[in-house]
């Protein structure tokens, strides 16, 4: 063992060791977030640590004195069959055998064989090996099982599993696991495959015609007849016999076998030391974890693999073996659970009472199942790692094996809490019904019976109204299970208010206000809006008896009255256009940040903006050593608000151009949350300003509420850092709404498509203002540098060109090389220089989109232009040919005119297209 005990002698080190424990302890808060009974001999509980590492733990414990509680193993069949822990649970359950509750088993490798020791009954299923190394996991022979007195058990085993020939006892070194060096192991009918599969550096013999059953009872022996050999280099696949097994030797194994002969008879034993013996199942793991109630792990605590922070799975007993625990701890989730190491799963588990503990499979197998009250089945109680269940070879399952009962334990609730106003209703919802064995009862609706003792107002099935002030209480009865839910009526209220408590909305919209109130003594009163009186001031529009808000067409703003009694409350009102404000951004005091597999932060320093003072900085750091999916959140830290029934939400967004997924979450009225897409998956491929949107749903339940916007991605070679910003996020209301690529582009730019599709390509951007500058003349190095995206040149290899006013340190060297290597774009004085500030002219750009798209000479001169003699006249003539060029409408083309940024967008454009 590798635990440590250091005696403590000095009375000044045991104060210090105990200073240190109350701060360690202070430090960490051990909350209890829901425990319950499964049945009546298993409870569940979820346990939370918060400290600088959080910890999510669940546990059952099953007590196995009480009559109907068992503790079983799931043994897959075939053997090399893996399945989820929920599937496997779900089915091993019938009628008087309910699994409420399970985890995942041990190891098992890449074959999908179970690695460990599984016996069954008192029959060995799987032999198992013993791993050599104490950095190890399982390097002793130790299992978990329960034995022949029910009891559960931890515990050392010696398996006995051999053979004998001619008189002499030789030692079989597994069962039906694919054969290594120097192993000889035996293969019986139930390996997955019908054939041993392995290769001819070793040698195999085929045993039949057995005196009995092969079924590897602990303490049995059978005789067989060798039928066949496979001498070492013959490469044939040996069949393993229905009514027989095969012996595999290799290396210094071939030793038990090479004198064998055909029809000489074999000896088979199989046996387990006596502690084990007529257990019902054992299963092997490791390390061990705990042995008699303190931490002692049976390998190396130093080694990579302890001291991991991982997800956990153990199985635990209390000292008499009367109580089982299956305990799992998740982790690889920073914020939720980090995991622990072997020696703090060891030291929680102690701290939890438990005697002995053994280590099972972990990582992305650890699952904890539990059938949550009033289910009739189980479900994943944990988070797994990979963000969902794995499949598994073995799992160890909680049992009941309870009759039905009758109805004994009943949990209804009011469908909303509160003091209830004379004429309001509240409706009792039935959650479900346990009997006395804490099994789920079937419920009949029409035998649920609420009574209204006091007679405070009417029942009609099971909603309750008010009709008289004073208290008492409502019987919700179901057979002989009853539960009494105290109500109290009253008369007058002594606050109202109205929710949205602000309305800002569009024309024709219809918007349902609701009315909250208190009484008196401030505690929240249950009320109907048909209860409040209802009224607008200002010609704003129209509002029925039940808050509903219909607001007029056009501009306008006024007043909507709700009052009850002498009470009553003002809701300003503003009707808009076709969009309204959500978040300028100009500030970040409405945003925090959440993550998962990734790192991010926001600010509002030093950003470009697209409207008003900031805009949002978001910077990210997508984790490349985690695999699945990476995402950063932008968590609102109260759900915005959207007025009405908007159509769309949209934002800008400056691009990074690194193909994240832009997407967002909104939550709807009844509470239920929707993602929405301002993205496809990879859809960040701009620069730049952009405005983009995500439509929402018109069957969503008003009122809707931002939560999030985040970025996504699911893609394991382009997760990268970076950094966007965000502004204007806005509610759109009419289908359609446009706005502008740019400020300066305005909604009739006669070149938007062509630019938008250059945008999208990440080829174009425009500037961090919000402007595109469309009629500024585009420059040389601005030409390379959109050719080279277009064309997608390597410009970080490229040969350098040699120009004398383009050194390697100049920030777009790389595009200018490319495009010059490429033969693109040449030189100037004998191309000894490139003058990028040059502004690019007509003929230039014909003759760089000729080369870089390799278009084919023409005939014709379409153009008055007398420019024959230009070296661009064959480029000119080839763009017209393609339609990338029409001209002036004088028909000329005037190729020494510079171009702008519109134009030569469009031509490249054209080019592409």
């Amino acid at each position: 063992m590798f635990s440590k005990h250091k005696l403590i002698t000095s009375f000044v080190v045991l104060l210090l060791f105990l200073q240190l424990f109350s701060t360690s302890s202070a430090l960490a808060a051990t909350n209890i977030v829901e425990q319950f009974k499964a049945s009546s001999g298993i409870w569940y509980k979820d346990t939370r640590i918060t400290s600088t590492s959080d910890q999510a733990i669940k546990s059952l414990e099953m007590n196995l004195s009480d009559p109907y509680t068992k503790v079983e193993v799931g043994v897959p069949n075939p053997l090399n069959q893996l399945s989820r822990t929920t599937s496997q649970a779900i089915a091993h359950t019938t009628e008087q055998h309910q699994v409420v509750g399970a985890v995942n088993g041990s190891f098992f490798n890449q074959d999908r064989l179970p690695m460990y020791l599984i016996s069954y009954h008192n029959k060995l299923v799987n032999a198992g090996i013993i791993a050599t190394g104490e950095d190890q996991y399982v390097n002793e022979p130790i299992a978990f099982g329960i034995d022949n007195q029910g009891k559960g058990k931890i515990g050392h085993y010696k398996l006995d599993l051999s053979f004998v020939h001619n008189g002499k006892n030789y030692s079989i070194t597994s069962t039906n696991k694919e054969r290594s060096y120097d192993n000889l192991i035996l293969y019986t009918p139930d390996f997955p495959s019908e054939y041993t599969n392995t290769n001819p550096y070793g040698m195999e013999v085929v045993v039949s015609n057995l005196n009995s059953k092969l079924d590897l009872e602990f303490g049995s022996t059978l005789t067989g007849t060798v039928q066949s050999i496979r001498r070492h280099g013959d490469s044939t696949n040996t069949k393993i016999p229905s009514d027989g097994f095969v012996l595999s030797a290799h290396g210094d194994s071939l030793e038990a076998l090479k004198y064998m002969k055909i029809g000489d008879p074999i000896n088979l034993s199989v046996n387990i030391d006596s502690e084990w013996k007529n257990s019902d199942f054992m299963l092997a793991g490791g390390p061990l974890l705990v042995k008699d109630g303190q931490v002692s792990l049976s390998m190396d605590p130093d080694s990579p693999r302890a001291r991991e922070r991982a997800p956990r799975t153990a199985v635990a007993i209390d000292r008499t073996g009367g109580k089982v625990y299956f305990v799992t701890v998740d982790g690889r989730q920073s914020g939720y659970s980090t995991g622990m190491s072997l020696t703090e799963f060891a030291q929680h588990l102690k701290s939890m009472g438990i005697d002995e503990a053994l280590n099972i499979d972990g990582g992305g197998s650890t699952t904890m199942a539990t059938r949550f009250p009033g289910d009739f089945q189980v479900k994943l109680a944990n988070r797994p790692s990979d963000g969902f269940e794995r499949s598994v070879s073995t799992t160890l399952m909680a049992v009941s094996t309870a009759p039905k009962g009758m109805p004994t334990y009943i949990y209804a609730g009011k469908s909303a809490e509160g003091v209830l106003l004379k004429g309001a209703s509240v409706k009792v919802n039935l959650d479900y019904v346990l009997d006395q064995y804490y099994n789920p009862v079937q419920i009949n609706p029409s035998n649920v019976n609420v009574v209204d003792s006091q007679g405070l107002g009417n029942v009609n099935g099971l909603t309750f109204t008010a009709a008289k002030a004073g208290e008492g209480s409502l019987s919700v009865q179901y057979g002989i299970a009853s539960k009494n839910l105290p109500i109290k009526v009253v008369d007058e209220i002594g606050k109202l208010t109205v929710s949205p408590n602000n309305v800002k909305t569009m024309s024709g919209q219809k918007i349902q206000l609701k009315a909250s109130g208190w009484d008196t003594a401030n505690a929240p009163v249950i009320m109907n809006n048909s209860s409040i009186h209802w009224s607008v001031s200002g010609d704003i529009g129209t509002i029925d008896s039940k808050g509903l808000f219909t607001a007029k067409d056009g501009v306008a703003s006024g007043t909507i009255i709700a009052s009850y009694g002498s009470t009553k409350v003002n809701i300003p009102v503003t009707i808009g256009d076709e969009v309204l404000e959500v978040d300028s951004f100009d500030t970040t005091d409405k945003w925090s940040t959440s993550n998962v597999k990734a790192s991010s932060s926001i600010s509002n320093l030093n950003t470009p903006k697209y409207e008003g003072s900031q805009s949002l900085k978001w910077n990210y750091q997508f984790s490349k050593t985690e695999p699945g999916t990476s995402a950063a959140y932008l968590d609102a830290k109260s759900p915005i608000g959207l007025s009405g029934t908007p159509a769309q939400i949209g934002l800008r967004l400056f691009g990074d151009g690194k193909l994240q997924w832009v997407r967002g979450k909104v939550v709807d009225g009844d509470g239920n949350e929707h993602t929405i897409n301002f993205t496809e998956e990879k859809g960040l491929s701009w620069n730049g300003w952009k405005y983009i949107n995500a439509s929402l749903d018109s069957s969503w339940k008003a009122p809707l509420k931002l939560k999030q916007i985040y970025i996504a991605q699911p893609y394991e070679e382009l997760k990268t850092s970076g950094t966007i910003y965000l502004d204007q996020l806005q509610a759109v209301y009419k289908d359609g709404h446009v706005e502008p690529l740019f400020k300066d582009t305005g909604l009739n730019y006669w070149a938007e498509t062509e630019v938008d599709y250059l945008i999208n390509q990440g080829i174009i951007s425009g500037f961090p203002d919000g402007k595109f500058q469309p009629n500024t003349s585009l420059n040389r190095v601005q030409a390379a540098i959109l050719l080279a995206r277009a064309l997608k040149l390597d410009t970080n290899s490229a040969q350098n060109p040699n120009f004398t006013d383009v050194t390697k340190s100049y920030g777009y060297y790389g595009e200018i090389a490319a495009v010059a290597n490429a033969g693109i774009m040449q030189g100037k004085e004998g191309g000894t220089i490139f003058d990028p500030y040059a502004k690019l002219t007509r003929a230039e750009m014909a003759v760089i989109l000729k080369r870089a798209y390799k278009l084919p000479n023409a005939t014709e001169n379409p153009f008055k232009d007398n420019y024959t003699t230009s070296f661009a006249f064959e480029a000119v003539k080839a763009l017209a040919e393609a339609n990338v060029t029409n001209g002036y409408s004088d028909g000329t083309f005037r190729p020494a005119n510079p171009i702008s940024r519109t134009e030569f967008s469009v031509f490249l454009y054209r080019t592409i297209k």
